[in-house]
């Protein structure tokens, strides 16, 4: 497995408040195959790493331990590391943050929408899960969003500390952060804002009367 471009720290909030075991996690994408197309924006697989919060030691790769196929397995090998999922070609840039509000984890997943051309439009798609290593479930897939964005991420800070009820449906409100279009400038802007820059998005997740019930 090869972790590829950059990899992102998981957003447990302010210090790292709501780490499942008080260390600090990087998530990216990847490929255990030769032949797969790799680039900043590609690869087959997501990747995730824990290690000890230490800005001394953080360099240090004996600190560091990657996901072995279960949340209880641990290994310190990236060779034998597991990915958290596989699909050829249709992941990239990755990011994972914590909504306590929800108590799920939401990973954020920017792809090219024509593989393997990194300089033309590019789709992303929102994941939750109740831990951080899965299993995940598709929130939604927005094809052409930017209509090339990238670092797609919910900055922690940025999330409502509320769920907010609007007639009979309940919402959480949060910021999508994101940059777009750094080839494609002279496209029409999706979502309107979206540009060659940093992007707040006001957003909001639609939640359902059956996941209310579980908060």
């Amino acid at each position: 497995p090869l972790f590829r471009s950059a990899v992102h720290v998981v957003d447990f909030g302010k210090n790292m408040e709501f780490s499942p075991d008080k260390k600090v996690y990087v998530i990216g994408h990847g490929a255990n195959c030769s032949s797969a197309y790799e680039s900043w924006m590609q690869g087959d697989q997501v990747y995730i790493a824990r290690g000890i919060p230490d800005p001394v030691q953080i360099n240090n790769e004996s600190i560091w331990e990657f996901y072995g196929g279960n949340a209880q397995s641990w290994i310190n090998s990236l060779d034998d590391a597991s990915p958290l999922f596989t699909w050829i070609n249709r992941t990239g840039v990755t990011t994972m943050t914590y909504l306590p509000v929800l108590k799920k984890y939401v990973m954020c997943v920017s792809t090219p929408t024509y593989s393997p051309y990194t300089v033309r439009e590019f789709d992303t798609y929102l994941l939750e899960s109740d831990t951080p290593t899965g299993p995940f479930s598709l929130i939604t897939y927005m094809s052409k969003f930017g209509p090339e964005a990238y670092f797609v991420n919910i900055p922690s800070k940025f999330v409502n500390s509320k769920i907010e009820k609007i007639g009979d449906e309940y919402f959480l409100k949060f910021f999508l952060s994101y940059s777009a279009n750094f080839a494609m400038g002279r496209s029409t802007p999706n979502p309107p804002g979206s540009g060659y820059h940093w992007t707040l998005m006001e957003s909001r997740f639609k939640i359902t009367k059956s996941a209310m019930q579980q908060i």
